[in-house]
């Protein structure tokens, strides 16, 4: 009983990370609530499945790409716990957005470039000073 579930969870988690949420809708939908629960509690107790550890992975690989308000909204989206997702997210940064802002290359157009940012999930404030600083950039090499 759960063996099959919890083979199941570990070739899944053997390809990518899971959140606890995400993993139990897959293991659910296959063998049952009880079951999917039961793998769950096992591979926790073995320190396979961590929402912490899933979350901050997935921060750090798309920080560069993603502000915080993004990455928050694709960590509850996958079912990471609002509570979790506060502790791992890092704050808006002006580098970061204008780090984002040097790859774009509609970034001359302001409303365009900030509204590329704000859909990146950088709030405005940090967007209009980083579209400032790249503007300043542009100026100061021609």
């Amino acid at each position: 009983m759960g063996s099959e579930a919890l083979a199941y969870a570990f070739r899944l988690l053997a390809r990518k990370g899971y959140s606890r949420a995400a993993l139990k809708a897959k293991l659910a939908a296959r063998f049952g609530e009880a079951e999917a629960e039961a793998a769950l509690g096992r591979l926790e107790a073995m320190g396979y499945l961590d929402d912490r550890a899933y979350a901050q992975a997935f921060v750090e690989t798309r920080a560069r790409r993603y502000g915080p308000r993004k990455l928050r909204a694709l960590l509850l989206a996958r079912g990471v716990p609002e509570e979790v997702v506060e502790e791992v997210l890092p704050e808006a940064r002006v580098e970061e957005a204008l780090e984002v802002l040097r790859r774009y290359r509609h970034r001359g157009d302001k409303a365009r470039a900030v509204r590329f940012l704000a859909g990146r999930g950088f709030p405005l404030g940090v967007a209009l000073e980083a579209w400032r600083l790249a503007k300043e950039e542009e100026e100061q090499y021609k």
